[in-house]
């Protein structure tokens, strides 16, 4: 392990190689070096490169500079550059391939590379245009030159190479890529299941913290909400005289109800047993809070049994002016629900809450 730690040094960078400034810049780099080498060999008299060969390598270290400006000062709109850099990096290296012949073997792979990025940075159509453009302008550079006519078999390897790897690696990344959002949405759904409870739909404790805190952590001075906490009043006789599929029969009733009585932009939830928390979202004042939960005193279902009759005490906590911690609200909520049981049930109480400066979210 010590012989490895000056690795702990080097901390990952994000790469601009992926977007398409960093291609242009990366195209520089690509062949101008295997260009530059031509130019020199044909000065210097290394080898026998023809004059054409010459200005089309001096040609193409042009083309790579001059992009990287195009792109950095986004000339054209993004689609057309696009669109005509895919083109000419298939047209040059198999204009490349006509004049310099075999020389031109070892940059090869450059049609290939381009294509590739093509289609990994800017789509799978920006691919298929590579291959339509690079398939026939190879094979026709390969056809009128002596050399690479001399040797049919090879030449017809690198066209297909030229075509078919590119469409198949973008094709494959694609492929990953699909699986990745499934997987993705897979988890978001688990996660999302975690938060409900299974009996009613509704939120369920950890869901109700995770919105509060959400609305905690964006909510503004100007927003007024209530939270309240509902505990039916008679459930208990209710679920030991009809059983336990009656009592979950009046769960589902009373989340059902719960939820007639809100808007859409409030949250509902049970938070265990017989308890069910509410968060009203943009209230005008306390009368607003007051209004819903006598809607929802009037809107708790009933058993079967005519002798038994089920009631809700509510506790509500009005915010003004800022919103308090989560286990701050449901505590004065907690008590103000047991002090409309004890007031003599199925009724509500309701407190404003002042919030400190040093409590805003």
């Amino acid at each position: 392990m010590s012989r490895q730690s000056w690795l702990r040094g080097f901390s990952p960078q994000k790469s601009g190689i992926g977007t398409e400034s960093g291609q242009a810049t990366f195209r520089v780099f690509n062949v101008t070096p295997f260009c530059l080498y031509l130019v020199l060999a044909w000065y210097f008299g290394w080898h026998r490169v023809p004059v054409s060969v010459v200005v089309g390598a001096l040609g193409y270290i042009g083309y790579a500079v001059v992009w990287v400006f195009v792109v950095r000062r986004a000339m054209f709109d993004a689609p057309t550059r696009r669109t005509i850099a895919t083109i000419l990096d298939q047209a040059l290296p198999a204009l490349g391939m006509y004049l310099a012949g075999f020389l031109a073997g070892l940059v090869a792979w450059v049609p290939t590379l381009g294509a590739i990025g093509n289609g990994l940075r800017f789509g799978t159509r920006y691919a298929w245009l590579s291959a339509a453009v690079g398939g026939p302008l190879m094979s026709a550079a390969f056809y009128f030159s002596d050399e690479w006519h001399s040797i049919p078999g090879v030449a017809a390897g690198i066209v297909l190479v030229n075509v078919l790897l590119p469409l198949y690696v973008v094709v494959l990344v694609q492929k990953l890529e699909q699986e990745k959002q499934a997987f993705e949405l897979r988890a978001a759904h688990f996660e999302e299941a975690t938060k409900r409870d299974e009996l009613t739909g509704l939120l369920n404790r950890a869901g109700f913290a995770d919105v509060y805190e959400d609305l905690r952590s964006v909510g503004t001075q100007q927003e007024m909400c209530a939270v309240l906490l509902l505990d039916l009043d008679g459930f208990k006789g209710i679920n030991d005289a009809c059983g336990h599929d009656e009592g979950d029969r009046i769960l589902k009733a009373v989340a059902a109800a719960l939820m007639t009585c809100v808007r859409s932009s409030d949250q509902v939830a049970r938070l265990g047993g017989d308890e069910f928390a509410i968060l009203l979202r943009h209230i005008n004042d306390e009368k607003n809070a007051e209004s819903i939960a006598a809607k929802m005193l009037a809107a708790m279902p009933q058993p079967v049994h005519r002798n038994l009759h089920l009631g809700a005490s509510i506790g509500i906590c009005v915010q003004r002016a800022g919103i308090l911690p989560y286990e701050d609200v449901l505590k004065s909520a907690d008590r103000l629900m047991y002090e409309a049981k004890a007031a003599g049930k199925n009724q509500y109480r309701l407190r404003t809450l002042a919030v400190p400066a040093r409590g805003l979210g």
